[in-house]
C-alpha cells in the first residue's frame, strides 16, 4: 500500500447478526454515531474484519440487514475518506458487492503500510498461531471456490440459517476463553515476537481477540488490539504519529 497520511481510525469485530438481528440494531445505531462524529476529521478508516458475523453473496442477492451503516460508510466514501476492509474469519466470503456498491477497498490477510511516518503491521488477527492445525484446515475449506459454489447452490434462507447456526456454536465454544488476556501466551503476542526477529514495527494492529490491548512488545513497538463493538465500542485512532485505544461513549 502507498503510505497513508492524516487522522487515521481502526475499529473490528461488531459482528452484527450476532445473537440476533434485533440485538444488533442497537449496535449499528451506535456504530453509526461513531461515523457521523468522525466524518468532518478522518481522512482514512480501517475496518479490520468480522464487521458482520457472517455474510455471503449470490450473485444477485446480498444481505439485507445493515443498510444505516453501510449507507454512513457509503457517505464518508464520498466525502473522499479512504475507506478500507481487512476481511475477518466470518466475512471471509465478502467478494465485489462492497467494493463496487459502497466504494471502499477489500483486503486479504495481513499488510504492511507506513502511517504517518510510522511502520503498521495489520489485520484480522486470525490464523496467525501454526500450531492450529484444525483452524488452518477449516480456513482453507472455506477459502475454496468450489465450495463456496456448492454453498451458493443453497437457497439463501437455508445458507444463512446454517451459517448463523455454525457461528452460534463456534462462538459458545470459545466465550469464556476469549475474556482472558494470556499475555505473552496470546497467539498474536507470539506472532508479534517472531516477526520482530526478522523485521521492525512501530506498531502490529489486530482484531479478532474481542479485547481492547495496547501492549508494549519492545521500547519501539506496540501490539494494539481494537477490541469489538459488542462489549467495549472500542476503536483506535492515529496521528502525528501517535496512536490511541479509545472507547466510544
Amino acid at each position: 500500500m502507498e503510505p497513508v497520511n492524516g487522522k487515521v481510525f481502526f475499529l473490528s469485530d461488531c459482528h452484527f447478526g450476532l445473537p440476533d438481528w434485533d440485538a444488533s440494531r442497537e449496535r449499528e445505531a451506535r456504530l453509526c454515531a461513531f461515523l457521523d462524529s468522525i466524518a468532518g476529521d478522518a481522512t482514512h478508516l480501517f475496518l479490520l474484519g468480522d464487521v458482520f458475523d457472517f455474510w455471503f453473496e449470490y450473485r444477485d442477492v446480498v444481505p439485507k440487514h445493515c443498510l444505516r451503516f453501510l449507507g454512513r460508510l457509503a457517505s464518508l466514501v464520498d466525502r473522499g475518506v479512504q475507506v478500507y476492509y481487512i476481511l475477518g474469519n466470518h466475512d471471509m466470503w465478502s467478494f465485489s458487492y462492497l467494493q463496487d456498491e459502497i466504494g471502499l477497498k477489500q483486503i486479504r490477510g495481513i499488510v504492511d503500510v507506513e502511517i504517518n511516518g510510522k511502520k503498521v503491521r495489520m489485520g484480522h488477527g486470525d490464523a496467525l498461531d501454526p500450531k492450529d492445525y484444525g483452524y488452518h484446515i477449516i480456513k482453507w475449506i472455506y477459502a475454496q471456490p468450489f465450495n463456496q459454489r456448492l454453498f451458493a447452490m443453497l437457497h439463501p434462507r437455508q445458507a444463512f440459517s446454517l451459517a448463523r447456526a455454525v457461528s452460534f456454536k463456534s462462538r459458545r465454544a470459545h466465550e469464556e476463553a476469549d475474556k482472558v488476556f494470556r499475555g505473552e501466551e496470546e497467539p498474536i503476542i507470539r506472532y508479534c515476537r517472531e516477526v520482530l526477529r526478522q523485521q521492525s514495527f512501530d506498531y502490529f494492529v489486530f482484531g479478532h481477540r474481542h479485547l481492547p490491548c495496547d501492549y508494549t512488545l519492545t521500547e519501539k513497538s506496540r501490539y494494539i488490539n481494537t477490541g469489538d463493538w459488542i462489549h467495549h465500542a472500542s476503536y483506535l485512532v492515529m496521528e502525528n504519529g501517535e496512536a490511541d485505544l479509545k472507547r466510544f461513549a
